[in-house]
């Protein structure tokens, strides 16, 4: 992976927004930011701190069910619950920059392994 797109939790100077770009550089630990259209820095990060946690949306699960019973009856209902109730990974990871900012941002496990090897 040489790119990823993450949704900023707290940013910092010069990466500010909903969502973020990041890119591989050559050089190991430094990565290109882009934050909206134009704004793109060069920042190297010095440390990854992440917490994995899952969820699940108890609203999605009941619109699925209520899809599924309407649509399909009684099975339509366990299978729409299922299915809109699924697990949804909402891990969170800190970015530390080497001027001792942290960037806060969502992260998967595969996004999380992918950027760690960039360091």
């Amino acid at each position: 992976m040489r790119s990823m797109k993450l949704d900023i939790i707290k940013g910092v100077p010069g990466i500010q927004g909903k969502k973020v770009s990041l890119f591989k550089t050559k050089t190991p630990g430094l990565v290109k930011f882009q934050a909206g259209l134009t704004l793109t820095v060069q920042k190297t990060v010095t440390n990854i701190a992440w917490e994995h946690k899952e969820g699940r949306s108890a609203g999605k699960a009941a619109v699925g069910a209520a899809a599924g019973g309407i649509l399909a009856g009684p099975l339509g209902l366990l299978a729409g619950a299922a299915i809109g109730g699924k697990k949804n990974e909402i891990s969170t990871a800190i970015l530390t920059l080497d001027s001792g900012e942290q960037l806060m941002v969502r992260m998967t496990a595969k996004e999380y392994e992918a950027l760690h090897s960039w360091l």
